[in-house]
């Protein structure tokens, strides 16, 4: 009996190890990906810049989120998980630290999208090492709970960049979040390499067999032909949540006229509704799916809820100004929006399993396009309306209304059937050695 069941602790003990720090890590790039948008209306009054010029620092890093997410995501594959991270998380981490270091609106502009340019292959190569590591009637529940993590982080953030800011600048707060994300990097590359060395047995070998195909070339045209629905929807979803890490600190500010302090706490607490929606749309899919033994079924049911509800709880804030309202509302909107983000990071890694971090980065090219687009809109639309943010609400909602419409597009074209699929999953459910595969 201990024969059989020691080939599996390494590799349990190795996908637990994983898998928590890729969550810390996910927790330190929200952090740095929402610092901007905390600490903008400082930086704004001393440097000068209108909402517009916000916008263009803004969508820098998202432009190049959405440039590089899929040479990122292929590189990654090529060299190995590990080193994408540790590679791709350093550049990040410079390019936060020169953020607090330049003053003008080029070299903002510049920084942020070298900022994006590191955190571009971040959540694919991490998507590649769920999809190796956890099996797949759970994996909905894990990228959930990464990428929840990462929401919180952002839900955080305000409360941390305000302190920092508060006890230093807010230069001194982007070179201290630079300098801990580069010793994480260092960090988690040490531990990952450490959980693989501990994990390397027999049985580790034969789970990864088991769970990762043979490499095949890549087939551009069938990938781009069952991605694109799907990248369409990351798009709509993207544009939401671009806004709200974007511009909700700005809208406290400038349409309630909240001091830092206030606006932190209220912000806080609105995206807060973001980290729980993600978590829970990851177990949603789940569930649908042990339910249905459609995998197809279950990512889409929860894609289209998530949006539609988003539209119902924006309708609102065209309607009120009112402060507690218009915080409940933005809350739920985003914990409805964010329901949809776990379907579509799986849905991302079965398009072609055996080039995960490449077809993950394929599908969320749409959310990265948004970010780049969403931020520059936005701010012109503020701007030339005189701050109406009920133009920027009627915008997203606009938006939102497309996605369900391309989510019933999405076909994974490849799938099992659902007797297959079912039978596949309580195979694999029966089996501890195959359910814990070992990531890269």
């Amino acid at each position: 009996m201990e024969e059989d069941m020691s080939p599996s602790q390494p590799t349990r003990s190795r996908a637990r190890i994983t898998f928590v720090l890729l969550c810390i890590m996910a927790f330190i790039m929200y952090v740095d990906r929402t610092n901007m948008s905390v600490a903008a209306p400082v930086m704004s009054k001393e440097l000068g810049f209108s909402n517009t010029h916000l916008g263009f620092i803004f969508s820098a890093f998202a432009l190049a989120y959405s440039c590089f997410m899929i040479p990122g995501g292929w590189h990654s594959d090529r060299i190995g998980s590990r080193k994408g991270l540790l590679l791709y998380g350093s550049l990040w981490a410079i390019a936060t630290i020169a953020t607090g270091v330049v003053g003008s609106l080029y070299a903002l502009v510049a920084a942020r999208f070298f900022v994006g340019v590191g955190e571009a292959p971040i959540y694919p190569t991490a998507a590649r090492m769920i999809a190796r590591v956890i099996p797949e009637e759970r994996r909905g529940a894990a990228q959930g709970l990464m990428h929840a993590t990462g929401r919180i982080a952002n839900a955080l953030a305000p409360l941390i960049v305000t302190g920092l800011i508060v006890t230093f600048s807010w230069r001194l707060t982007f070179i201290i979040l630079g300098a801990v994300t580069l010793v994480y990097m260092v960090v988690m590359y040490i531990g990952l390499n450490e959980a693989k060395r501990h994990g390397a047995t027999l049985g580790d070998a034969a789970v990864a067999a088991a769970a990762t195909p043979a490499r095949k070339p890549i087939n551009w045209p069938d990938m781009i032909r069952r991605v694109w629905p799907a990248t369409a929807a990351c798009f709509c979803h993207g544009w939401v949540l671009w806004f709200f890490l974007n511009w909700i600190p700005t809208l406290f500010s400038q349409r309630y006229g909240m001091k830092l302090s206030h606006n932190a706490i209220f912000s806080t607490l609105v995206l807060l509704g973001g980290s729980l929606g993600t978590a829970v749309g990851g177990m949603m899919t789940d569930w649908r799916l042990k339910r249905t033994g459609n995998r197809l079924r279950a990512r889409r049911e929860v894609i289209i809820f998530g949006f539609l509800s988003s539209i119902v709880c924006l309708i609102p804030l065209l309607l009120t100004r009112d402060i507690t309202v218009s915080s409940i509302c933005l809350g739920l909107a985003f914990f409805c929006s964010e329901l949809a983000d776990s379907p579509l990071w799986v849905v991302g890694t079965e398009v072609s399993r055996e080039h995960s971090a490449t077809s993950s980065a394929c599908t969320f090219t749409g959310m990265a396009l948004a970010g780049a687009v969403s931020p520059i809109v936005v701010g012109l639309l503020l701007d030339v309306s005189h701050g109406r943010w009920v133009v920027a609400f009627a915008a997203s909602i606009v938006v939102l209304l497309l996605g369900p419409l391309f989510t019933f597009w999405i076909k994974l074209d490849d799938e099992p059937s659902a007797a297959t699929d079912h039978a596949d999953i309580q195979a694999m459910t029966s089996r501890p050695d195959v359910s814990h595969a070992a990531s890269r």
